[in-house]
């Protein structure tokens, strides 16, 4: 296609990813970048098949997880557009839950029903793609309502008072999408969302001899390992959607322009509007229909990522510009700061000055060994998930501590750990052009690699 974004951007962007997919191990992935109403850039990247080295292209079709969740509540908003449901009813008129907390289809859409995870997604990927066997009996709906109501106890709070992301309130919408609508959940968001938005390929059923579909991996100790495809009909609604990332630039224009495309409206503005908009806080940013309502660069940013253990992305929006990122296996690193890089880089600003590649940048710096003056001591800085983690490497000392960042940008080097009393001890990296140095308690250590 004609690129529409200007050539040196294009080459940023490009090598930006390149080099993330090299440092992550990414077999292949695919980018869609959008302006108002049209698409100003779609590419694969890398291989969707490596067996095969079949190339990823912008249409190639990936399971998108999570990201499912905003199409589930399009759906429900649909029906709430015709007058067949509505976002107060209680889910106990339609769905055999037996639960006594009053919980509406609003709730289940925020994530704010009361009830904690029961697991059920996390014991279906992991029997799947054969990982460990949970033991939990569900093969069937039958034995969902049974895990669900057998749970009633779990309630951990009221409707609308607290966060508690809830994979199984979107199988409950799809559920009562179904009953509604008399149809099954892929017929109607076929119909409703598929359709008219020209998403001809999007679809909810894996069949590895479609054309141009990824092979999924799991990302393993020595990389990806290819792996079945954890395909499971009662978590469509919450992370079934394979979709392509040219295919998700029609549902984020859409969403860009207030439920139109193509001079058709899709939704209603103001219904479109309500799944924008935040309706229950958490830490991380707060909730809406399948959507998270955060903010970019001092902007409102809506977006949604998702992982599905093998595959999966992100798609979100801030002013008028979209981005949707898919990937055929699940690195340790986030898609959502993948798609908010690239969004600043074709806004003008510097993707390396987020938050999460600045901290990654000088976590990275500080990573290695260290030894005191004349290396009579000798201490090693290693990544620990988000943090660092600290070993002393003595002969008849191997003590550990995890350092935890005073900054959450790490822009001051001051870190700190807890000891056996938990009391905080401080930890700072002296940085500058001459090296790196690190104090703690009594000791100055220099970075000697």
């Amino acid at each position: 296609m004609d690129e529409k974004i200007p050539s040196d951007v294009q080459k940023r962007i490009e090598d930006f990813i390149a080099q993330w997919m090299t440092d992550n191990k990414v077999p292949g992935l695919s980018l869609s970048i959008v302006k108002g109403d049209e698409i100003l850039y779609s590419h694969g990247f890398g291989a969707r098949d490596l067996n095969d080295n079949l190339p990823a292209t912008e249409d190639t079709l990936y399971g998108m997880a999570s990201v499912t969740k905003s199409f589930t509540g399009l759906a429900v908003l649909k029906l709430v557009e015709r007058g067949e449901l509505s976002l107060d009813d209680k889910i106990t008129d339609h769905v055999p839950i037996e639960w006594d907390n009053n919980v509406t289809v609003h709730d289940l859409l925020t994530h704010s029903s009361g009830m904690p995870s029961l697991g059920v997604s996390e014991a279906l990927i992991d029997r799947l793609i054969g990982m460990e066997e949970r033991g939990l009996p569900l093969s069937d709906i039958d034995d969902f309502y049974v895990h669900m109501n057998g749970a009633k106890d779990e309630i951990a709070a009221e409707p609308g008072e607290e966060f508690f992301y809830f994979n199984s309130g979107y199988a409950l919408l799809g559920q009562i999408i179904e009953k509604v609508s008399g149809k099954t959940y892929p017929e109607f968001v076929k119909e409703v969302v598929f359709e008219p938005l020209e998403m001809s390929r999007s679809r909810f059923d894996y069949d590895e001899d479609e054309g141009d579909i990824m092979t999924p991996y799991f990302m393993g100790e020595d990389g990806p390992e290819k792996t079945p495809y954890p395909l499971r009909e009662l978590g469509h609604p919450g992370g079934g959607l394979l979709s392509s990332a040219s295919e998700l630039a029609n549902y984020l224009i859409m969403n860009l322009n207030g439920g139109e495309f193509k001079g058709e409206t899709v939704i209603d503005p103001e219904l479109l509007k309500t799944a924008h908009e935040p309706h229950i806080k958490r830490e991380t940013g707060d909730y809406g229909y399948g959507w998270a309502v955060k903010e970019l660069d001092g902007e409102p940013f809506i977006g949604h990522s998702g992982s599905i253990a093998v595959s999966g992305g992100f798609i979100g929006f801030v002013d008028d510009l979209g981005v949707a990122v898919a990937s055929n296996t699940i690195p340790g690193s986030s898609f959502e700061e993948v798609g908010k890089w690239v969004l600043m880089t074709v806004k003008g600003k510097d993707g390396d000055e987020l938050t999460y590649f600045k901290r990654k940048e000088r976590m990275k710096k500080l990573t290695g060994m260290y030894e005191s003056y004349r290396g009579v001591k000798k201490m090693e800085i290693e990544p620990e998930g988000s943090l660092l983690k600290l070993t002393v490497k003595e002969r008849l000392e191997q003590d550990q501590v995890v350092l935890i960042p005073e900054e959450k940008d790490l822009s001051g080097y001051e870190f700190y750990y807890l000891d056996g009393n938990g009391e905080k001890n401080k930890v700072r990296f002296d940085v500058s052009d001459d090296g790196i140095d690190l104090y703690i308690g009594r000791w100055r250590m220099h970075k000697i690699d």
